[in-house]
């Protein structure tokens, strides 16, 4: 299933927006949608409300982050899927004139009451999408055989570094549901659970080569690997792995030709472990309905400044692996980064502004792949200059000195020698944007005092 359509009214800086997430192009890789704009245009309030309205505000999923950044009685968010399905949240105390308005968010037929909780009324037209917080909430009440199945699922992270030391006594399948938390973006990463179900998987893995059954050992020994795969093609080293020996049921990790503890990872390799490892273990514990394989499976991916504590040359890589490895997922994900959004192809690129005091969608793009970082700083996040505040500062006034001089103010001379002196200190690229500059202003000076 795909969401194609957000709607928001009265929810954090939204007045009353419709968002459209049209499906991609190229059937190989992820639908992607990078929400970009300054602090304030509510990138993560897009977020929290998809989380909010799909998980239909069940505990298990995680806490609910809407209901706080709803304005006022008529606030709503609301979703249309590919399948038909229109599901809605508004507050408990919505009037009658706005039921009328709320309900029927994208002009179809009104919505049915589902439930309530808490502060909301949670409203939808039925089918997959309305039963899935329902059937995520049962996992653990339900006998292993009369658990629900699914065919879809929705996660949330965000750029936390949730990874530390855990200490393994016994070796034993994780007792959580695989959709624990699964929406609520910091704590949906769980370091013991993740260490639990490495070490239970490998320890499953020994017993059927032991057993002799080659193709059960394998297939346990996959999902890991794949962890160990995109984490190592992110951080440009192949011998990246979990390690387990003799010696205890601990999980270290091989990091650099080095055998290292979880907690003493990097902080930017901890937040890319912690997300990336979490999905993969929750994708493999899910009871599916078909046989599909992991990597092929269909669900939605929330991501919240992922790439926050990543090195440059690691944001560049992140979502490209992740939208070749999960072809079928669909990724909304906010970002400030420039790396990352020139880094996806086949994707929408989403840039929000400030309108007053409300915030609206100033443009959707085309992936901005093959196009420079001073390109896509400009267009994008609108910051045209390529240098720091107090240097674009002096450079102003440099310019203004030469303007002064060059209509014949004579007194500008010493500005313009004396800024240029200071800017050219500054570097060797500053050195040669003045060079050019005085060159182009002293040819221009002659050329007018020629006779």
């Amino acid at each position: 299933m795909h969401i194609e359509r957000l709607r928001l009214k009265d929810v954090g800086p939204f007045d009353d927006v419709t968002i459209d997430l049209a499906k991609g192009t190229d059937r190989q890789l992820a639908d992607v949608y990078l929400l970009t704009g300054p602090n304030g245009t509510g990138k993560s309030t897009i977020l929290y409300a998809l989380a909010s309205v799909i998980a239909g505000n069940v505990a298990e999923l995680g806490r609910d982050l809407l209901v706080d950044r709803m304005r006022t009685r008529r606030g709503m968010a609301a979703l249309y899927a590919d399948d038909a399905t229109s599901l809605a949240a508004v507050l408990n105390d919505f009037t009658a004139e706005n039921e009328l308005s709320a309900v029927g968010p994208f002009g179809g037929p009104t919505l049915p009451l589902n439930h309530r909780t808490g502060a909301l009324t949670h409203l939808d037209s039925g089918g997959g999408w309305s039963r899935y917080s329902e059937s995520a909430a049962q996992f653990l009440t339900q006998p292993v055989d009369a658990r629900p199945k699914f065919d879809w699922a929705a996660f949330a992270y965000a750029g936390v570094r949730s990874v530390s030391d855990v200490q393994i006594t016994s070796i034993q399948e994780p007792k959580q549901s695989p959709f624990d938390d699964s929406l609520s973006f910091v704590h949906t990463a769980d370091t013991g659970q993740l260490a639990n179900w490495i070490a239970s998987q490998n320890f499953r893995r020994l017993k059927a080569k032991e057993a002799g059954h080659a193709d059960r050992a394998e297939q346990l020994a996959r999902t890991i690997r794949d962890i160990e795969s995109v984490v190592a093609q992110i951080v440009d080293d192949p011998d990246f792995g979990f390690v387990i020996t003799d010696e205890d049921d601990d999980v270290r990790v091989r990091w650099k030709g080095v055998v290292v503890r979880l907690g003493l990872l990097p902080d930017g390799l901890k937040s890319i472990v912690s997300w990336i490892a979490d999905l993969l273990m929750r994708l493999d514990r899910i009871p599916w309905q078909d046989a599909t394989p992991v990597l092929q499976r269909s669900f939605l991916l929330l991501l919240d400044e992922v790439d926050i504590h990543l090195h440059p040359a690691w944001q560049r890589k992140v979502l490209p692996l992740v939208q070749r490895m999960f072809p079928n997922a669909q990724i909304i994900a906010s970002t400030h980064s420039p790396f990352v959004v020139t880094s996806v192809d086949d994707a929408q690129i989403i840039t929000l502004k400030l309108r007053g005091r409300a915030s609206v969608v100033d443009s959707v793009t085309a992936p901005q792949i093959g196009h420079s970082y001073t390109a896509v700083l400009r267009s994008i996040f609108g910051i045209d200059s390529e240098f720091d505040i107090d240097t674009e500062a002096r450079l102003e006034r440099f310019h203004a000195a030469r303007q002064r001089l060059l209509a014949g103010d004579a007194s500008a001379r010493l500005d313009v020698d004396r800024l240029a002196d200071e800017l050219a200190r500054r570097s060797e690229e500053l050195r040669e944007v003045v060079g050019l500059e005085l060159g182009q202003l002293h040819r221009q000076l002659n050329r007018r005092a020629a006779p």
